[in-house]
């Protein structure tokens, strides 16, 4: 495919594969061939696996998304937020006033219990690094255990689904690399990247908050794979990712995921957007999916009226926000295929 390393593409609906493609090259020098099991670290497209697993865990311990999260973490400054307002982004604990490592749990805990809010609920602002470090330690105060261990004991083991939120050793060698996107003009939405790259502004403080694994090389590192960073560090196949879609969309608890719980103008993203329970909505070539998007161009996501689900994975990354329109229109031409 034009412009790509390598990649793989997988349609899916009532838990049958209908599409499954992959071609390319799992490093830039071209010697190991991508296959069906190549895995690849996606980024935030973890966010997906991320929400479904905490909701389940509330669910476990008699909770739902309108519960009260002091109820599990008192120590936390948001007054009476529900679980639903924290993981649609609404708690204002984007960015951090504390200078903490991504890599010390603990120092990040700390300086999340001491961070006051930077909006009301009503207001939203994606969290792109803090929203994982907030699911992960209200599932180890309800549950005792990782949100990574819950997701590969619960969900992923039981159901076959190739994707970890901490990769274990003995899947290293089937992780491509990724290659940082070419030299050219600047990512988009424009507005988006100029925060980004500007100091002081809340989208800078957020994707550095806490700070450390914010290139491309970092993620090629084994250690990254197995840290198991809820919102960013899922490692899996295109497969896996599809297969969890399948997954979600036969939950009971599938309408309190994807109601939609803000939209509007993102403090962050500096777009407009919409949210459910952790969930992006609106996604997809016609805007009718949910899911999430990750960093570089990957995406999973399902349709809840068609019972479809999509993933794509890929090693090359490009500088957008989200898929660009040439990635959604291969999307979209390869969710033609074999279609029945």
């Amino acid at each position: 495919m034009t412009g790509e390393l390598g990649w793989s593409f997988v349609r899916m609906k009532e838990g049958v594969v209908l599409s499954s493609l992959h071609e390319g090259w799992m490093d830039r020098e071209e010697s190991k061939p991508w296959t069906h099991q190549t895995l690849v670290p996606v980024w935030s497209a973890t966010k997906g696996p991320m929400a479904a697993t905490l909701l389940m865990a509330l669910h476990q311990v008699g909770m739902d998304s309108e519960s009260f999260v002091h109820r599990v973490w008192p120590e936390l400054q948001v007054g009476n937020l529900t679980f639903g307002e924290l993981l649609s982004h609404q708690g204002g604990l984007a960015g951090l006033d504390q200078t903490v490592s991504i890599w010390d749990r603990e120092e990040v805990v700390w300086a999340l219990e001491r961070q006051p809010p930077l909006w009301s609920p009503g207001h939203h602002g994606y969290h792109p690094r803090t929203i994982g470090f907030l699911a992960d330690e209200i599932l180890r105060k309800m549950i005792g255990c990782s949100l990574g261990d819950y997701w590969f004991e619960n969900i992923a083991k039981p159901n076959g689904i190739e994707f970890w939120i901490g990769l274990p050793k003995n899947e290293h060698h089937r992780v491509a690399e990724l290659v940082p996107a070419r030299l050219g003009k600047g990512g988009e939405p424009k507005a988006f990247y100029e925060a980004l790259l500007s100091k002081e502004t809340l989208t800078r403080r957020a994707f550095s908050s806490p700070g450390g694994l914010s290139g491309v090389s970092e993620m090629n590192q084994a250690k990254a794979w197995e840290a198991g960073f809820p919102a960013m560090g899922g490692v899996g196949s295109a497969l896996g990712l599809a297969t969890f879609y399948q997954w979600v969309l036969r939950q009971d608890f599938l309408g309190e995921l994807i109601a939609a719980r803000v939209s509007g103008f993102d403090e962050i993203q500096r777009i407009e957007n919409s949210f459910g329970f952790g969930m992006m909505l609106g996604l997809g070539p016609r805007q009718d999916c949910f899911g999430h998007p990750g960093a570089g161009g990957s995406y999973g996501m399902a349709n809840a009226t068609t019972g479809e689900s999509y993933a794509f994975v890929m090693n090359r990354f490009e500088a957008n926000l989200y898929p660009s329109k040439q990635r959604l229109d291969l999307i979209t031409q390869l969710a033609q295929t074999n279609r029945e």
